[in-house]
């Protein structure tokens, strides 16, 4: 890969999706999020940004100061490389997260504006100085001070390490369409590096963010933190974290079955709150199969697929049952629904690896992860599909048993 090429962040990311993660991920935690380029100039529109800061960003010096906090902000998580917790120019804190693509700093995602509970840092920002060096209504800042919010420390780490998630999300974003970009110059350019490239369509895959399920899960919990106080929201937030743990930090290996499974169990218990009583599962894994190897995110896409394109058009309730088993000395796989079912005409579109589908619909899913497997393993392996249109679908994944 092209390693000498400088890239922004605003070449490398879907602007839209990076500005739907951070005003999901700020109204879910009620707080100001940002996310800014290497320069510390914000690339999307901020997101539930306090009043306070809003006053201090309408005085040129005062936005000039912000701008440079923000820079200074992501710099110190750089080194690191986790998130940092610092003050800003003008007294409240502030955290940062950076994001790095290709171990080039493009930027950070930043979130806060707020006042440490501990420290009662309140007490010490010179309003007077503050109304005087910005030319800003004395008055004005004391009224927006007063309405920052206090949160205890451990509270401010904790959503730190949340953000932190975020912004790897992002750098996945960056790192699929950088490495799609040097693929293409790599292929026009040396052809004779066919394993190159066939090493790099891999890595893309596996970078792929479908930001359709994390946006609706956030919309669930969103909905879910204004009713309640708050159990099941705090077992969404941690079952979401999980699952962006495990994509973000097994991105390249091979995982246990139980591993896998664990994960997808994660998933389905967000997805079985945000749907209620429309879905159920059945999980049916022999436990001397659990330690047998995977590769990771197999069988999440498919799960979704099942959920998305058989039971969501579905009115009655539907079931998702998993089952796995030893066949010809082979793992065998079933992720099977009693959805709707697919065409035949779009059931042979997508066997034939002819259809032209959004990222989110059941063909590409099926596509990438059949790929995958004869990727790894050859090509007598992989899936097979069995429709009962309009009955339901029965997904078959095939693969060695290695330990």
């Amino acid at each position: 890969m092209n390693t000498s090429k400088k890239y922004k962040l605003e070449e490398l990311i879907d602007i839209i999706s990076v500005q739907h993660i951070q005003d999901k991920f700020s109204k879910l935690t009620n707080m100001s999020t940002i996310t800014v380029n290497e320069k510390g100039t914000p690339i999307v529109n901020p997101s539930n940004f306090s009043e306070f800061c809003n006053l201090i960003r309408s005085s040129d010096e005062g936005f000039k100061k912000c701008i440079n906090c923000d820079a200074n902000g992501g710099l110190k998580s750089i080194s690191s490389r986790k998130p940092e917790i610092y003050t800003c120019h003008a007294g409240l804190t502030d955290f940062s997260a950076p994001i790095i693509v290709n171990n080039y700093y493009l930027g950070a995602m930043l979130c806060g504006q707020v006042f440490v509970k501990e420290k009662n840092n309140r007490n010490f920002i010179n309003i007077k100085r503050l109304s005087e060096k910005f030319s800003l209504p004395y008055e004005k800042l004391k009224a927006a001070l007063d309405k920052v919010i206090v949160l205890e420390y451990n509270k401010i780490i904790d959503m730190a390490e949340f953000l932190y998630l975020f912004a790897n999300l992002i750098a996945k974003m960056g790192m699929s369409n950088l490495i799609q970009s040097e693929l293409l110059d790599e292929t026009k350019e040396k052809m004779k590096f066919q394993q190159l490239a066939k090493d790099m369509q891999l890595k893309s895959l596996q970078a792929q963010v479908n930001p359709h399920f994390l946006f609706n899960t956030l919309n669930t919990i969103a909905r879910m933190s204004l009713i309640e106080d708050a159990p099941n929201t705090e077992k969404l937030i941690y079952a979401l974290s999980d699952i962006l743990r495990y994509s973000l930090k097994n991105s390249d290996n091979m995982v246990q079955l139980s591993t896998e499974i664990d994960n997808i169990e994660k998933y389905l218990f967000i997805q079985t709150t945000r749907y209620n009583d429309r879905l159920h599962f059945k999980i049916d894994v022999p436990e001397n199969m659990r330690n047998y190897k995977i590769p990771v995110m197999t069988l999440q896409p498919l799960v979704e697929n099942s959920i998305i394109h058989g039971l969501e058009p579905k009115k009655d309730p539907g079931l998702v049952t998993i089952k796995a088993k030893i066949l010809n000395g082979n793992m065998n796989i079933e992720i099977s629904d009693n959805g709707v079912g697919m065409t035949p005409e779009r059931m042979n579109l997508i066997i034939n690896n002819t259809a032209t589908l959004p990222s989110n619909t059941t063909g590409l899913g099926i596509q990438n992860v059949n790929g995958r497997i004869k990727y790894y393993f050859g090509p007598e392996f992989g899936i097979k599909i069995e429709n009962n249109y309009p009955m339901g679908t029965k997904v078959s994944v095939t693969i060695p048993t290695i330990i």
